[in-house]
């Protein structure tokens, strides 16, 4: 089922689901001043975990983005900090993901790989995605 909400409905739904709910907003709200890893590390530690989760090791792969972890987010390009964006909300747990316009920026082969990640996570968690029409 297909439902047009507002943004603001969004982010309203999202603050909903507390500590288990994600909100990736586009662009992604990053510290241009820290790397990729760090506050994939930061997001983790947070919600007590010791390191990133198996998710975001699973997406680093699937997105063959490897290379921006040591990078800081100030010089890099939409599609990259997109990819950061969607790095740090798999690095915590979450039950619940809503993303606004998660594959903004990015070519053709990870914007698949988006779609098919979203797709296997909405088997047992709340996906809702929205881009602009």
């Amino acid at each position: 089922m297909f439902e047009l909400v507002s943004s603001a409905d969004l982010a309203s739904r999202a603050a909903n689901y507390g500590p288990t709910g994600v909100l990736l907003t586009s662009p992604p709200k990053l510290d241009n001043d820290t790397t990729l890893a760090v506050q994939m590390m930061t997001a983790a530690t947070v919600h007590g975990l010791v390191e990133p989760t198996d998710l975001a090791d699973f997406a680093i792969d699937m997105f063959d983005c490897d290379t921006l972890l040591e990078r800081v987010p100030r010089p890099m390009s939409r599609g990259e900090r997109q990819l950061c964006g969607l790095l740090i909300a798999f690095a915590r747990p979450f039950d619940a993901l809503f993303a606004a316009d998660p594959t903004a920026g990015l070519d053709a082969r990870r914007r698949r790989a988006v779609l098919e990640l979203f797709h296997d996570l909405a088997e047992d968690r709340l996906i809702v995605s929205t881009t602009p029409i």
